[in-house]
């Protein structure tokens, strides 16, 4: 393809004039914030075209890589890195320079610059412009040093798991699996509150619970045993726990601002896109750092029919992963097992939801099990948090977890539900009145 035929295709995507086109010339190509820099400019001077997106420089491409180098002329330092990004991601082979720093004497832009100091002295722009590295690789010898133990990370709460763990890094994301029922939602919500109460700001997304109903459950846990009256429902019987109204008030008041629930009510409300753009304003807006997809399965993914449904869930998996690392921010995201236990007793990273490529994307596997442990002579049911997987310290864990049916807490077998969350460390204790609980409570 000839320069010419280059030269009608870049015109849909790139705003220039051909006549002043020559990638013969030794001053590079000029890619310009406004029409009015490119005139300018005048020779080897574009911008990108009203109504054009970035990607379609793809198919400038040959043209663009006609010309020794291409010369970012934007005065304003954010503008100019904002256009260096968007370039360099659309097409990271091209050689991009910038000014030096105070080249532009002051201007705001190209066209300021010629009207104050004339065209001939405009190439004096290109001076001491310094080259950009090669996209996408790091110096090595550059990077600062790092040591695990003072990234900024939260503790689940459950000691005997931080320590394997490490706690939930930034920048990570942990998968959760389990069979239906055994409380994945529950401990999820859990490790939320133990967030926040170490300063961090939360936010959820519950495909299968209301807002009602996901803020009754976190209050109840909040509140703790020492907090939560049961009662009996008079049409059927079961018990069920309560919180009494001051004790809701305190803990609004310790939450504010800093917990927040996705709306499933929305009209797109399961969309992927959507829920990404929600948590990205959550990030900006009130500096969420923990945040929780409960679950894989309820989400409208993009190209998730048929047999495409396995592959779109590894790549809303891996867009959660870039935005975990992006922001810093730990996800965790809920898998149901792809199939039943068939006889065994442990699920293993190949069970995790429909695609056997999830368990790659995360940084940590973790499986809710059934279980038994001795305690006191005796065998007492219990959860089984199993760490499938740590890319932090490999190896696999075990940590049994007792579970408290009126608040649901969980906690360590042989020890109490008691911690105290902020709101109560905050004020003074209340006792609340109840009936005694029995083993069908709604886990």
């Amino acid at each position: 393809m000839s320069f010419g035929d280059q030269l009608i295709i870049a015109r849909s995507s790139l705003t220039f004039n051909p006549d002043f086109i020559d990638p013969k010339e030794p001053t590079g190509l000029w890619f310009c914030e406004s029409a009015e820099d490119v005139q300018a400019v005048s020779i080897n001077a574009v911008k990108l075209a009203e109504g054009a997106e970035w990607k379609d420089l793809l198919r400038c491409e040959k043209f663009l890589r006609a010309f020794p180098y291409v010369f970012v002329s934007v005065a304003n330092e954010e503008r100019r890195q904002a256009l260096v990004d968007r370039l360099r991601q659309v097409l990271p082979a091209l050689e991009v320079y910038i000014p030096a720093p105070g080249a532009f004497r002051g201007c705001r832009n190209v066209w300021e610059f010629r009207e104050q100091f004339g065209l001939s002295r405009l190439q004096e722009l290109l001076i001491d412009a310094r080259e950009l590295p090669v996209y996408g690789l790091l110096n090595l010898s550059d990077i600062l040093p790092w040591s695990p133990g003072e990234v900024p990370r939260f503790r689940s709460g459950i000691p005997e798991l931080d320590r394997f763990t490490g706690g939930f890094y930034g920048g990570q994301l942990s998968l959760w699996t389990g069979e239906r029922g055994l409380g994945k939602s529950t401990l999820l919500s859990q490790l939320l509150l133990e967030a926040v109460d170490q300063g961090a700001v939360a936010c959820a997304y519950s495909g299968e619970l209301s807002r009602e109903q996901f803020k009754e459950w976190a209050v109840i846990q909040a509140a703790g045993p020492e907090h939560v009256g049961v009662y009996e429902d008079r049409e059927t019987g079961r018990k069920l726990s309560a919180v009494a109204a001051s004790v809701r008030k305190r803990i609004d008041e310790w939450w504010d601002k800093r917990f927040f629930l996705y709306d499933v009510g929305t009209a797109s409300s399961h969309s992927e896109d959507t829920i990404l753009s929600v948590f990205e304003n959550a990030r900006r807006c009130y500096g969420a750092s923990v945040f929780l997809v409960d679950n894989i399965m309820t989400i409208g993914l993009k190209g998730g029919k048929d047999g495409e449904y396995f592959r779109a869930q590894s790549h809303f998996a891996g867009r959660l992963v870039q935005f975990a690392k992006q922001h810093e921010a730990h996800v965790h995201l809920v898998a149901h097992p792809r199939k039943a236990d068939g006889g065994r007793k442990n699920l293993t990273s190949d069970d995790v939801g429909g695609s056997g490529d999830l368990p790659n994307r995360a940084d940590n596997v973790f499986a809710l099990e059934q279980g038994v442990i001795e305690l006191q002579g005796k065998q007492v049911p219990v959860r089984t948090i199993h760490c499938l997987k740590n890319r932090m310290f490999g190896g696999t864990k075990k940590v049994a977890m007792a579970f408290d049916v009126k608040s649901r807490r969980f906690y360590r077998p042989g020890e109490a539900a008691d911690k105290q969350y902020g709101w109560e460390r905050q004020g003074e204790q209340m006792a609340i009145h109840e009936i005694e609980e029995t083993a069908d409570m709604p886990f």
